[in-house]
């Protein structure tokens, strides 16, 4: 049945030669006939019979959901479009045309649970979302795309979470790219929801904690891996190949990652970082001190209560935090509420530093404090024995130079530490307009994926 679309599909959408009216006549017929077959045939499911593969350490498929191309222009068409402002129908199309003139694949965005650890080190299944490419009866070489997501304060819009049936707007941007990045590229993306989100509803999110963020997002490649190499898949065999992208704490998560699949001997084709907090003892840390307000005050609260979970002595909330923040920050920051609310318990001066008890304000000054130790080998670019860890994979790290929330500051400082490296390249993307009523930092999301999409696909080629 999937031919019988694959055939109309190349019909009805990239026919551009006029047809006679006895030929046109015919394919009108034709084209009526596969109509009704495919509607009667291949309705939508959106929990059909899991696609069978190796359960040995892959994927366990929890629903999956096939889309064609018109699906996910639907998706798209939820997102403002703006002719003078680079928007996600313009990283869209800039996806479509690099990919060239081609029919574009049937796409599965599956969400699945695989093997990998909690807060604590203990076994547990963790949630993403796998999203592939079908062109049946062909099975699709493709290459690994771990496609990491940026900062989410809610559970619920985790990538796993995201459903055809039930979209909202603007609450699933990165899976609208990964959809195009199957549907044009021919890449299986995977998205990995990390701890403490999606259907982790259990514990709290470990914001920024590098090694907790890496292990999860290694063991969702290495899950992926086992799903679709060999023979095992019916639609999609591995072609060796593995790259990383994020954007926020995104860029941060893919860094963390591309360390520990070193560490683990796993080979990695290339990653790309951007505008990630790398370096949190430095810019975030001037951030969180600063007498100036900040644009996303929920911030401070994500990162505290992350720390507070994986260290909770030298991140006591007593100790750290006034009250009412000692008390509210706790209570609210749990992933079950909204921006809103999370941010409405701040200081309303969006000053960050205003929570801190004065103590702990010289804590985090002091290097040789336990606090500010702990912070230091959390930094993306600090291995395990907090010492520079210099990556030999292919990395790209491109950063927005008037980001008003994950400052150019990080960038710099990756660079300062790694310079001239022959396996890193740097873009400093030169400042932006925001879009009205949002932060520079959103505003130039679209286009931070657009170059993390296009500078992967120049190393597949």
């Amino acid at each position: 049945m999937k031919n019988l679309i694959f055939i109309a599909k190349k019909c009805s959408y990239f026919n551009k030669k006029p047809l006679c009216k006895k030929t046109a006549g015919f394919f009108s017929l034709l084209l009526l006939v596969l109509s009704l077959l495919i509607l009667n045939a291949c309705k939508k499911d959106d929990n059909p019979v899991p696609v069978p593969v190796d359960n040995t350490g892959g994927f366990e498929i929890i629903e999956e959901t096939e889309l064609n191309i018109d699906d996910i222009m639907e998706d798209l068409m939820v997102y403002p479009d703006d002719p003078d402002i680079y928007d996600y129908h313009d990283a869209f199309y800039d996806i479509k045309e690099e990919a060239g003139d081609i029919i574009p694949f049937i796409v599965w965005s599956c969400k699945v649970k695989y093997e990998s650890v909690d807060n604590n080190g203990n076994e547990i299944k963790l949630s993403g979302l796998f999203i592939y490419p079908d062109r049946w009866p062909f099975k699709v070489h493709t290459p690994i795309i771990s496609f990491n997501h940026g900062t989410q304060l809610q559970k619920k819009y985790a990538p796993s979470q995201y459903s055809f049936w039930k979209f909202k707007p603007l609450d699933f941007a990165e899976v609208l790219i990964a959809q195009a990045m199957a549907s044009y590229y021919g890449w299986a993306v995977i998205l990995p929801d990390y701890q403490g989100m999606g259907e982790d509803v259990s514990e709290n999110h470990p914001y920024c904690v590098r090694e907790k963020l890496a292990i999860a997002t290694a063991d969702m490649i290495k899950a992926a891996k086992k799903t679709i190499m060999h023979d095992y898949h019916k639609y999609v065999k591995w072609d060796g190949k593995t790259f990383l992208l994020g954007f926020s704490e995104g860029g941060f998560v893919t860094m963390a990652a591309t360390q520990e699949l070193e560490k683990r001997n796993e080979p990695i084709n290339g990653v790309a970082c951007m505008d990630g907090p790398y370096d949190l003892t430095g810019t975030m840390l001037d951030v969180m001190l600063s007498d100036e307000p900040f644009p996303v005050p929920y911030f401070l609260p994500m990162f505290f209560v992350g720390f507070n979970t994986i260290y909770p002595e030298s991140f006591a909330y007593n100790e750290m935090l006034k009250n009412p923040y000692n008390v509210d920050i706790p209570k609210y920051t749990t992933g079950f509420y909204p921006e809103s609310v999370v941010s409405g318990i701040m200081p309303s001066s969006g000053i960050l530093k205003e929570v801190f008890t004065g103590n702990f304000i010289d804590t985090l000054k002091a290097a040789n404090s336990k606090a500010y130790k702990t912070l230091y080998k959390n930094n993306a670019f600090i291995n395990n024995e907090s010492a520079i860890w210099k990556p030999t994979t292919k990395m790209l790290f491109w950063h927005c130079k008037n980001d008003d929330c994950v400052p150019f500051g990080n960038f710099t400082k990756v660079k300062s530490e790694y310079g001239a490296m022959s396996n890193i390249e740097y873009v400093e993307w030169p400042p932006i307009n925001p879009i009205m009523g949002q932060t520079i930092h959103v505003s130039v999301a679209p286009r931070a994926f657009k170059e993390g999409a296009h500078w992967i696909y120049q190393q597949t080629k």
